[in-house]
């Protein structure tokens, strides 16, 4: 557990941990359906950011974190469209958490070129 020090590991973590409050906060329908992706997509680069730590050639990995890094920007849209968030403060929340990760993945990834 060598990645718990890392800064976008927290970053991550902090996306987590507010898009579980935030999803809380939604409608039944889009609670079980977009909101059950949002949470497995944050969840997904939190795991992602670990198994780039952990590997040798950190590229590949990096590459994907930051499609999924991408899709969980998109998903947000998604969100908002569809109104699921209470407040637009929630969704500028989220979407402010998203990018910091984003640009942190897009950092490491230029950094390992």
């Amino acid at each position: 557990m060598y990645y718990n020090n890392l800064p976008i590991f927290k970053s991550a973590l902090d996306l987590v941990v507010f898009v579980e409050e935030m999803v809380k906060g939604f409608d039944r329908y889009h609670k079980y359906t977009i909101g059950a992706e949002l949470r497995g997509q944050s969840k997904s680069i939190l795991f992602g950011i670990a198994k780039a730590n952990m590997t040798k050639e950190k590229k590949d990995e990096l590459v994907k974190l930051r499609d999924k890094c991408e899709e969980m920007k998109m998903l947000l849209l998604v969100a908002k469209e569809i109104k699921c968030f209470k407040s637009f403060k929630t969704f500028e929340q989220s979407s402010r958490l998203t990018i910091v990760v984003c640009k942190q993945v897009q950092g490491w990834l230029n950094s390992t070129k």
